[in-house]
């Protein structure tokens, strides 16, 4: 019988990096999240084969596009379920993962992840991207902060630039509007000091579509004005 298991090692097979343990994680990882949204909303996927594509595979496929082991810390905006950050934090273990989430039942679920799989290479701070960033302990001090189906990119620059340093890197996870977006956000690229380095799109196995990261480089220091207050940088845009 052809399991679920077996399926996801087929799919990871062109990832050297995931052994034996790190699958076993990643499958155990997943399990937790299908099973938790039953009673919690982390997700709208529910069916195996969509969750390893569209979350772990989607997660993961960053590592063959960049030089991902080159950042020793990294900020994952709005982590949700934990995606893309603990995925690859299962995948690099000598990284550090720092995850923000607003939602208690959500950061309460990575807390569980975190203890279940013993990941003492993530953090967990259950606050808002606007009052974390204007903190010292986190303002401009990650030379990479990554974002997965947080945000248009306007708001989402606002929200994740100020957590970078100078000469760092925002990765954006976008879908196939991706463009109208960019050509929004022009306004927020040249007050936050930002520009566009990359555009590396892909598909998705079986068919299940086309994704596209958005790689952005911070040029200088951020005002200190931004980000602005909880919510006016989704309602207002840049």
């Amino acid at each position: 019988m052809y399991s679920a298991q077996t399926f996801m090692n087929d799919l990871f097979q062109p990832f050297p990096e995931l052994d034996a343990e790190k699958r076993e994680k990643l499958f155990t990882y997943l399990q937790l999240v299908l099973e938790t949204n039953r009673t919690t909303n982390l997700t709208a996927i529910t069916s195996w084969e969509e969750a390893v594509v569209k979350h772990l595979y989607d997660s993961l496929v960053v590592i063959r596009l960049t030089a991902w082991a080159e950042w020793p810390k990294i900020l994952d905006l709005g982590s949700g379920a934990g995606l893309p950050a603990v995925p690859l934090s299962i995948t690099y273990p000598q990284q550090s993962y720092h995850l923000v989430e607003a939602s208690r039942k959500k950061a309460d679920f990575l807390h569980r992840v975190k203890a279940q799989l013993q990941l003492e290479n993530i953090f967990i701070y259950n606050d808002r991207a606007e009052n974390l960033a204007h903190q010292k302990e986190f303002r401009e001090q990650y030379p990479m902060v990554t974002a997965r189906a947080v945000a248009e990119t306007a708001a989402l620059l606002e929200l994740t630039i100020p957590f970078c340093v100078t000469g760092g890197f925002v990765l954006a996870y976008k879908g196939p509007n991706y463009q109208t977006e960019i050509e929004k956000a022009k306004t927020a690229q040249d007050l936050l000091k930002v520009e566009l380095k990359q555009e590396l799109s892909y598909q998705l196995p079986l068919a299940m579509g086309e994704r596209t990261l958005l790689l952005f480089q911070k040029t200088g220091p951020t005002l200190d004005k931004y980000p602005r207050r909880p919510g006016v940088p989704a309602k207002r845009p840049l």
